[in-house]
């Protein structure tokens, strides 16, 4: 008896918890459900350097295309690491390598998957002048290496470079020095009506970028004005 009442003052001594305040650790027995809402995973993107060159005397940036990043798109099956990284620099020592990413993919919930092309252009822009300015390269001459729907990001950020009122922003434009296009559709792409499938066959319709699907039809009123604005002659 005398050991069970030792048991129950012990009980009644321990301070009960502030109601208020959150437990200190989540409860084994919690069951949050399915949710309805799943987090969209976070993509790579913005300016990275596959290889660095402090005394660099050009910067190539590579821009990837529909549904790609800026690693996986230039690594080839069965390797670790991008051929631009592997293949590049030993041929090319005064160069510093440069891979941009953007979100592209079709079924992607997220707003960054909802962007149109412009706002990918502005994008690149904007992080381009940025990374060249933190790494005193403002005034380096420039080469894009750009594939498939990259090429026309690409184009779309030297139209917004060219003529813009923020002299930084205008750099890009002053300094490129050449632009390799990689399988680019600069008149559309058939692969416009075949890049719905997947998403109608899983039921994400409502997610598809369809902004950026319109762009690469075939005759596209857009592609045809950046095209003539580039290139007037």
């Amino acid at each position: 008896m005398d050991r069970f009442l030792r048991r129950l003052k012990k009980r009644k001594a321990a301070p009960s918890r502030n109601p208020t305040l959150p437990d200190p650790q989540p409860r084994a027995d919690t069951d949050s459900g399915p949710s309805e809402n799943p987090p969209t995973p976070s993509f790579p993107d913005g300016v990275k350097a596959l290889h660095d060159c402090p005394d660099a005397a050009v910067d190539i940036c590579f821009v990837h295309g529909l549904t790609g990043d800026r690693e996986s798109t230039w690594t080839a099956g069965g390797q670790s690491a991008p051929w631009p990284k592997t293949l590049l620099p030993p041929k090319l020592d005064k160069a510093r390598i440069l891979t941009y990413g953007y979100d592209t993919y079709m079924v992607r919930m997220g707003v960054a998957g909802g962007n149109r092309l412009v706002d990918h252009a502005t994008n690149l822009l904007h992080d381009l002048t940025t990374d060249r300015d933190l790494n005193k390269a403002s005034s380096r001459p420039l080469i894009f290496v750009a594939h498939s729907l990259g090429g026309l990001v690409c184009k779309e950020a030297i139209l917004l470079s060219r003529n813009n009122p923020e002299p930084h922003l205008r750099g890009i434009f002053d300094c490129i020095r050449g632009v390799i296009f990689m399988g680019t559709p600069h008149k559309g792409s058939w692969m416009a009506d075949w890049a719905q499938l997947p998403a109608s066959a899983v039921g994400l319709v409502k997610s598809t970028n369809k902004s950026l699907l319109e762009t690469l039809q075939t005759s596209n009123q857009l592609l045809e004005s950046i095209q003539v604005r580039l290139w007037p002659g």
